[in-house]
């Protein structure tokens, strides 16, 4: 059965995809990561620690015209990929492996999502701010504090700017018999930055 996605809305529904026991990130939260990455339908994409590839998937209907690259360690995570692909008719190159180390065969893209970076947060941003293109822009989603702190003076020493930081915290509503109650899902802090040097910065004007 395939689900296309035939809206230029991003979020989704999260019972559309095929999941496993891979973490997915939520389709509210898809929706303002998409956002946050300001996607044109020319740009290359990478997301690091795709999971199920739901930020992928998003990403590939919007850049039609340019290529979105998933990386993903979880074997699982990597099957799921390429399920949901088949399932909403969209094609990405999907590779299997530690992220710091995939991400040196990738010689530049346009943007890139960092979902999960297998404890080598500081290498994936260093690795990712040499091969971002000018004006090139990295999102990365975090579920603790700890990974938003380290993402925020990671971005900061390696020279990104106009680093934007925000909780994204949502809740559903839950029929119970007459009423419905919300029932509040794990908040997510969304961090986004740009790369561009002040000479850069001058070059563009």
């Amino acid at each position: 059965m395939t689900n296309k996605w035939v809206y230029r809305t991003p979020g989704i529904p999260d019972d559309a995809f095929v999941r496993g026991k891979v973490p997915m990130t939520k389709e509210e939260v898809r929706a303002v990561t998409i956002s946050k990455l300001r996607l044109r339908d020319n740009h290359i994409v990478v997301d690091v620690g795709a999971g199920t590839g739901s930020i992928a998937i998003e990403a590939a209907h919007i850049c039609t015209n340019g290529k979105v690259i998933a990386i993903e360690r979880n074997e699982e995570g990597i099957q799921l990929i390429q399920e949901n692909c088949n399932q909403f008719q969209v094609e990405m190159e999907v590779i299997h492996g530690n992220a710091a180390e995939k991400l040196k065969s990738i010689p530049s893209f346009d943007r890139v999502i960092i979902g999960g970076s297998g404890g080598e947060l500081g290498e994936v941003m260093a690795l990712c701010y040499e091969r971002l293109t000018l004006g090139g822009r990295v999102v990365v989603n975090s579920i603790t504090v700890e990974t938003l702190y380290e993402s925020i003076k990671f971005l900061e020493s390696t020279g990104f700017v106009e680093i934007d930081v925000v909780s994204v915290s949502v809740a559903r509503g839950r029929k119970a018999g007459r009423y419905t109650l919300m029932e509040a899902l794990n908040p997510i802090y969304i961090v986004s930055a740009e790369k561009r040097h002040e000479k850069q910065m001058e070059e563009l004007k």
